[in-house]
Parts: C-alpha cells; sequence; structure tokens
C-alpha cells in the first residue's frame, strides 16, 4: 500500500513540474522568451536598426466633393410659363436663354405705362404755357410799382401768379419722371419674360415645364459648375500647425478606383470646434474635363513636408504615451541591455514610422514588445 502512494505521488510531481515548464513557455511571452545559451538568462528579441530613407510627410483627409458654383434660376416676373429650353443634365452657357414667360400681360403695361407718360408730358407742356404770361405780367408789375403806377396790393398778386405757375411747370415735371420711371418698370418686366442664364453649368434639377402657372421668385432650374470643386475635410487641431495655404493634395474617390486627383489647400477655418477639436479645412478642385461630381466621396492627403534623409522604424517598435500624441516610447538595445527611450515621431505608413528626434542612425530597436520586456533587462537579438 505505501509503496503504490509512493508511486502515485511521483507522478504527480513529475505531472506538475511538466505544467510549470510548459507554462513558462507560452508564445504569447516576451519576444522569444527562451534563454541564451548555457542559461544565461538573456531575452531573444527581434529588433529593427533605425535608417535613414526618403520621407513625405502626408496628413490623411476624407469628406464631400462640393460645388463652388450653385445657382437657383428664379424668374423675377409671374406668369404663364410657354417654354423651358433645358432639360436636366444639360450643359448650359452663360447668357443662353432658358425658359420664357407669356409676355401679353407684360406687353400691356408696357403700352400703359408709355400713354400715362405722354399725358403727363402734356402736361408739362400746358404748364409751360401757362407760366410765360404769369412771368410777363410780374415784370410789368415790377415796372409799376417803381414808378407808381400800381399799388402794392395788386403787385403782390402779379408775384403770387408767377410762383403759382412755376410750381406747375415743377410739378408737371416731376410727374413726366414718375411716369418714365414706371415705363422703365414695366419694360424691365417684359424683359424679364425671358430668362438668361446668369453663369454656365449643367441643369441639376428642372423644377416646371412648359404650361406651368409660376409666381415670382420660385425656383425654375438649379445650375450646378463642377468645373471648380473644393473637399471639405476635418483635420485634428494638433495637425494644424504643419498646414498652410496653397500646400498640395491628392486624393482619389470609390467611382474611379485608384486614379490619383490633385487638389490645394485654399482656407483653413480659423476656429477649432469644441467638441472634437478638430479643424476644417477646404482643398481647391479644377475640374476642367467634368468627371468628378459634387457630392462624390474623396479620400486622400495633404502633403506637408518632405524629407530625404527621414529616420525610420518599424511601427511595432512604439510604445504610445497617449492618442493623438507626437511622443512616444522604445526599447532600444544598448550594451545588450533594453533601454527605454522617448521619441518625437511625425507620421507612419506602410507599418513605419518617422522619427523626428531622440534617437539616430545605426540605433537598434525591439520590435517585438512583450509583459516580460522590461527596462534595463539583458536582450539578445534574433539572428
Amino acid at each position: 500500500m505505501m509503496r503504490r502512494a509512493s508511486k502515485i505521488f511521483g507522478a504527480g510531481i513529475l505531472f506538475l513540474t511538466a505544467g510549470m515548464h510548459w507554462g513558462c513557455r507560452q508564445p504569447g511571452d516576451a519576444a522569444g522568451a527562451a534563454a541564451g545559451p548555457g542559461g544565461s538568462g538573456e531575452l531573444v528579441v527581434t529588433a529593427a536598426p533605425v535608417v535613414r530613407r526618403e520621407w513625405v510627410e502626408r496628413i490623411p483627409v476624407t469628406g464631400n466633393l462640393r460645388t463652388l458654383s450653385a445657382v437657383e434660376i428664379k424668374p423675377e416676373v409671374g406668369g404663364r410659363l410657354v417654354a423651358a429650353y433645358f432639360r436636366e443634365g444639360d450643359l448650359v452657357r452663360k447668357g443662353q436663354l432658358l425658359a420664357e414667360i407669356d409676355e401679353a400681360n407684360y406687353r400691356l403695361l408696357v403700352d400703359q405705362a408709355t400713354a400715362a407718360l405722354h399725358v403727363t408730358e402734356a402736361g408739362l407742356e400746358r404748364a409751360q404755357v401757362a407760366a410765360e404770361p404769369a412771368k410777363t405780367e410780374k415784370e410789368r408789375a415790377d415796372n409799376l410799382l417803381r414808378s407808381g403806377g400800381i399799388t402794392e396790393k395788386d403787385h403782390q398778386a402779379a408775384v403770387t401768379g408767377s410762383r403759382d405757375a412755376e410750381t406747375q411747370v415743377r410739378l408737371a415735371e416731376a410727374q413726366c419722371s414718375q411716369a418714365r420711371a414706371a415705363l422703365a418698370i414695366a419694360e424691365k418686366s417684359l424683359r424679364d419674360c425671358r430668362i438668361y442664364a446668369p453663369a454656365g453649368g449643367h441643369v441639376q434639377k428642372k423644377y416646371f415645364d412648359a404650361g406651368s402657372l409660376l409666381a415670382a421668385g420660385v425656383p425654375l432650374y438649379t445650375l450646378v459648375d463642377n468645373a471648380r470643386l473644393e473637399l471639405e475635410c476635418v483635420v485634428p487641431s494638433y495637425q494644424l500647425a504643419a498646414i498652410r495655404p496653397g500646400q498640395h493634395a491628392t486624393f482619389e474617390t470609390p467611382t474611379y478606383g485608384d486614379r490619383r486627383f490633385d487638389g490645394v489647400v485654399a482656407a483653413i477655418n480659423p476656429e477649432v470646434e469644441a467638441d472634437n477639436r478638430s479643424v476644417k479645412v477646404k482643398l481647391s478642385i479644377a475640374n476642367p474635363g467634368g468627371e468628378l461630381r459634387s457630392g462624390m466621396y474623396a479620400r486622400g492627403e495633404i502633403v506637408v513636408g518632405a524629407d530625404p534623409r527621414a529616420l525610420v522604424i518599424p511601427r511595432d517598435a512604439l510604445i504610445p504615451e497617449s492618442e493623438g500624441s507626437e511622443r512616444v516610447g522604445v526599447y532600444v538595445v544598448r550594451e545588450g541591455k533594453a533601454r527605454r527611450a522617448a521619441i518625437r515621431v511625425g507620421d507612419s505608413r506602410d507599418g513605419l514610422v518617422w522619427v523626428r528626434e531622440g534617437i539616430g542612425e545605426g540605433d537598434v530597436v525591439i520590435t517585438e514588445i512583450g509583459p516580460s520586456l522590461k527596462e534595463g533587462m539583458a536582450v539578445r537579438v534574433a539572428r
């Protein structure tokens, strides 16, 4: 009985020892947790040297394309629409006739205003005729008053008659001016029955067809000019210092796959959004061929700088400090030990990171950061 218990106890010790050994060799432990030859206690790590290469710094942006010219065509007069010459999608040149409203009522208004002007002109002529004898009578009364041949009362009556005649002339002149203005308004309303394009572009929307009864000021067409577009995007405020008007940008749209289009930073909003600490940036885009359309989604990047001899390391070597921070940490292999170094980084892409300061060319950084890796630990770079 005692011999059987000893065998069971020995088997348990063997199983426990094997389990402890297996637990120390889990693949999730620090990079290559195997010790060096002879049980030296070195941690085997994967590392990469800091190298120099050409680096173009870019800030990624996304947004929707928007036309810089969107015009709603609205008639200035109401009436029956007798013709609408363009359909949705048609190209319109500046100054082209778009539509016509029935002119009949407006021609009558012009005739009415013309007749009213003639009446006032006749009234002016009559007032001028009446003013001549009144002026002559006043001059005669002035001469008689000096020679004593007329009383003061009769002289005053002549003066009053002359002034009244002059007032009637001025009144008639004002009425003529008023009638001319009314005629000009009527003639303009007649001209406004023919609606011309104030700008070029494509017809995005047509609201009415011929035969519709329109009120003044209702939309008739919407014209958009896709030859000049802008891309409004949002950039984190910590990247704002690198952006300047005039910087080049490239972008692509799902419509054209990998085809790249060019743009230029046109404007930077002076205000930082309080809710997300971001800034709106607008890119100006020339689109003479009209391939791009307003409303398309675009994804691209602004080129903010370039360094032909930038220091570059793998992204896996970074130990993030905080989201969006330029300050991060890395482990550098120095004299066989892991030393933590604080570095300042630029942008990253394709698994690489631009290092602005903190380490130098030829330094070796550990690229697999596990929980067993500590400051000052002895390490050996895997071959």
